[in-house]
């Protein structure tokens, strides 16, 4: 079954540019750890947040590389139980051969590689690789203003509930994102071109962020503290890290180009006043 959706999928994308074909095929596989997720005893852990959430919540038209989670009542849930049902799932269930799992060492992260890009066209040559990677993250749930909602979902065969977290928490979550990314080593800057991308959607849309919440789960203090800093990142962002970063998420390339062009007049026309 996963084979003959994920070949339609490249037989219908062949024009596309690689990376964003490779992503495509990803949110293929998101779907069907989704339906695990909540369709399993685990569902009342995972708050989805992140681009895949608004991507197939509030249809963000952009794709997403991996699925993000806040997870609640966290000294309860066994990741070693979750993932190994998970690895059942795909093997079992669903009938995936070859198919890994791995935990990273931080607990923090589920490593998924599915072996079939052959089988569905997109290995061309010996050295090319074979395997399609899927990341899981999981974060401890932060803060107590927050608010739980639910989407009803249909992924190819599949339906479930998801939950998730409201659009003024994905939005505080957002602008966080954009504040504090860093490195693991040397504590710099890790700029990611989707987050600035994902909050020109977020203002033309004029979602308000949950400031409570932001200031629960951040350092800052005040609604302009936050504000300021944005400015600030928004007037040094490198447009070419931008490009660079939005081009294997649009399957419209000239989008691209004119968004990176104008995001900052964009920008400085849906900022709050």
């Amino acid at each position: 079954m996963i084979i003959s959706r994920l070949s339609t999928i490249v037989s219908e994308n062949r024009d596309k540019n690689p990376l964003y074909l490779r992503n495509l095929l990803k949110q293929e596989l998101q779907g069907l750890v989704l339906n695990f997720v909540y369709s399993s005893k685990f569902n009342q852990f995972f708050l989805l947040k992140g681009g895949t959430c608004l991507r197939l919540c509030f249809d963000l038209p952009r794709l997403s590389e991996d699925l993000d989670f806040d997870i609640e009542n966290f000294v309860n849930f066994s990741l070693k139980e979750f993932a190994g049902q998970l690895e059942d799932y795909f093997k079992r269930d669903l009938q995936v051969k070859n198919f890994s799992l791995k935990v990273a060492g931080n607990q923090k992260q589920i490593y998924l590689k599915f072996p079939l890009l052959d089988q569905i066209g997109l290995v061309k040559a010996r050295e090319e690789s074979n395997i399609l990677f899927l990341r899981i993250d999981l974060s401890r749930a932060l803060g107590r203003s927050y608010q739980k909602e639910v989407s009803f979902k249909s992924v190819g065969i599949f339906s479930f509930i998801i939950l998730r977290l409201s659009l003024a928490d994905l939005m505080s979550g957002k602008i966080l994102a954009i504040l504090q990314r860093e490195t693991g080593d040397e504590k710099a800057p890790r700029v990611k071109g989707r987050d600035y991308f994902d909050l020109v959607w977020f203002l033309e849309k004029k979602i308000k962020p949950n400031f409570k919440y932001l200031q629960e789960i951040s350092k800052f203090k005040s609604e302009k503290e936050v504000w300021q800093e944005l400015e600030g990142k928004v007037e040094s962002l490198d447009l070419k890290i931008l490009k660079d970063d939005l081009l294997p998420l649009l399957a419209d390339q000239a989008f691209v180009f004119r968004f990176v062009k104008d995001f900052k007049t964009l920008y400085e026309s849906l900022k709050p006043r």
